[in-house]
């Protein structure tokens, strides 16, 4: 895994970070905590770094901190990553140790961001530890996550009763490459909400996805352990890309299991999606990722039609809490874990603020004109 953070020198300039957030006049902020630095060794935790953040989000209650309890990563020393038999134990025993700590500071919290793209990466494609591959790989990961989530929210809501958990989803739209594929993609248009279903304890042996779910791994026993836990959703998180959400089911992936391409798409996408997981659960949505790999016109365009998306989704009915711009400021691109280039070469111009690196290595943010369309947008519709 990569450690943004430390790529893109947050760890130096965080209070310049937060401090550039919050002149946007944003109300909110989606904050992954970096667990591997957190817990170095099973069970001892070292919140010196932490404790920085949370006095910073404590002395500015104007802007209340999401935490990302996982946004990426496990600790060093967990061996099999998220495939350690104890992984859903000890996530949730970190996951407590922070409510413990900071629960007066914060009541809301994402147990892990995006299980679908997790599972897809460590579980299917074997591109990040512990590197399974195929169907039966993302099935063992997914069931994994979603035990690791379950028990999470257990330990969050014994602690802290009144916290809200914002379940973020990487949102995914399947279309078929013809005609043929019609029926395949009915399926994965329901694969797509694989983790919902588990949490909440929905698939029993009518659901459409148990038999897909069993053929591929799971057991009886697993789909009744949901059951018997299910949690409530306080709010759906959609991810949103118009680059990589909206993928193809083709010959390559009913045949050879590979991982669906994408297709661009774009704001009606969105809207569908929305609306789709909002009647189909029932609960608030919160876009919670969404921007433009592309140069400042194209990212400036992209924050104009969601806008538009946004009013179109409330029109439709659905309980939208918020949009999240994400990433604030440019970041290292994944393949830089693996490519042998440099980080100037690996970054991706999504963010809000340009990464401009000087002679020293110093990374300067520098406000580019998506940033400056976004503040303008946040502040003409800030209720005060």
């Amino acid at each position: 895994m990569l450690d943004e953070y430390e790529l893109t020198q947050h760890y130096r300039y965080w209070k310049e970070d937060l401090d550039r957030v919050r002149e946007t006049g944003v109300s909110m902020i989606r904050y992954g905590i970096p667990w591997y630095r957190i817990e170095r060794e099973d069970g001892v935790f070292d919140w010196s770094w932490t404790d920085q953040i949370m006095a910073y989000f404590d002395a500015h209650r104007e802007l209340i901190p999401i935490i990302d309890l996982i946004h990426y990563g496990t600790p060093l020393w967990m061996e099999r990553e998220f495939m350690n038999e104890r992984y859903p134990e000890y996530v949730a025993r970190y996951a407590a140790a922070f409510v413990e700590r900071y629960r007066h500071i914060t009541s809301y919290y994402t147990p892990l961001n995006e299980p679908f793209v997790n599972a897809e990466w460590c579980g299917w494609s074997g591109t990040w530890p512990p590197y399974l591959r195929g169907l039966s790989g993302f099935v063992s990961m997914m069931r994994q996550l979603c035990k690791g989530i379950v028990l999470t929210v257990e330990s969050v809501k014994r602690l802290q009763p009144e916290a809200v958990l914002v379940h973020v989803e990487a949102a995914k739209k399947y279309v078929p490459a013809d005609a043929s594929f019609a029926e395949p993609t009915r399926l994965w248009n329901e694969i797509r909400y694989v983790m919902w279903e588990l949490v909440q304890g929905r698939v029993d042996g009518a659901h459409p996805l148990a038999g897909w779910l069993l053929s591929h791994g799971m057991t009886p026993e697993d789909l009744a352990w949901f059951r018997e836990k299910a949690i409530v959703v306080d709010i759906v998180g959609i991810n949103y890309y118009p680059q990589f959400s909206v993928n193809v089911i083709d010959k390559e992936v009913i045949e050879k299991e590979k991982i669906p391409a994408p297709v661009l798409a774009g704001e009606q996408e969105l809207v569908e999606i929305a609306v789709d997981i909002y009647r189909r659960y029932g609960r608030p949505v919160f876009i919670t990722e969404t921007s433009y790999n592309g140069d400042e016109r194209q990212r400036v365009e992209w924050l104009e039609k969601v806008v538009e998306a946004g009013s179109r989704i409330v029109e439709e009915g659905v309980d939208l809490f918020g949009i999240t711009w994400f990433p604030f400021m440019d970041m290292v691109d994944w393949p830089y874990r693996t490519n042998g280039r440099s980080i100037k070469e690996n970054m991706a111009t999504f963010g809000l603020y340009t990464l401009e690196e000087m002679p020293d290595g110093t990374l300067r943010r520098v406000k580019n004109e998506a940033g400056k369309r976004f503040e303008t947008e946040v502040k003409a519709r800030k209720i005060e």
